[in-house]
C-alpha cells in the first residue's frame, strides 16, 4: 500500500469498456460456417507421413474429420487434399481429438484442425486441370499448376 492507503494495483476495465474487446479467436473459428465435405464431390484426404484422415465438414479455416491415429491437441500437422479443383497441402494445429469409436480393437478419433492459411475451396478449374497441380505446403491458395 502506498501513503495515502492507495495500492499500486492496475485498475480492471470497467464492465462497459469489455464491449470493444475483439473476441478470441477460438470464437471466430467456430462462428464460420461449416460446409458437408460431400460438397466437394469425393474428397481424398491423408495426414501427411501417418494414416487415413476422412473429412467430414470444412471451413477456409479449419478441417473436421475422423482418424485412426491418436492426434495431440496442440500438435503440428499435415493434411493432403484432393478434390476435383485443389490438389494442395495444408498445414494446422490439432484443436480436438477424442476417441469416439473401437471396432474390433481399432480406434477413432475425432479430429478438427484450426489451419494456419485459409483455404480457397472455390476455385475456379476444370477437373483436367486439378489433375496436373503440384501439392505446395505454402501457401495453400496459391497452388500452381505443375510445368
Amino acid at each position: 500500500m502506498g501513503a495515502a492507503g492507495l495500492s499500486h494495483r492496475q485498475a480492471l476495465p470497467a464492465m462497459s469498456d469489455l464491449d470493444s474487446v475483439p473476441p478470441p479467436a477460438r470464437d471466430e473459428r467456430r462462428a464460420e460456417l461449416r460446409v458437408p465435405a460431400s460438397t466437394l464431390g469425393n474428397p481424398r484426404t491423408r495426414l501427411i507421413g501417418g494414416s487415413d484422415f476422412s473429412l467430414l465438414n470444412y471451413t477456409p479455416r479449419s478441417l473436421y474429420g475422423e482418424s485412426r491415429s491418436r492426434l495431440l491437441i496442440g500438435a503440428r500437422i499435415s493434411v493432403r487434399l484432393a478434390t476435383a479443383t485443389l490438389n494442395a497441402i495444408v498445414t494446422g494445429r490439432v484443436v480436438r481429438s477424442s476417441l469416439i469409436q473401437v471396432l474390433d480393437g481399432v480406434p477413432r478419433y475425432e479430429v478438427a484442425v484450426s489451419l494456419e492459411d485459409a483455404v480457397d475451396w472455390s476455385r475456379d478449374a476444370s477437373p483436367a486441370d486439378a489433375a496436373s497441380l503440384d501439392a505446395v505446403a505454402v501457401p495453400v491458395a496459391k497452388t500452381t499448376p505443375a510445368e
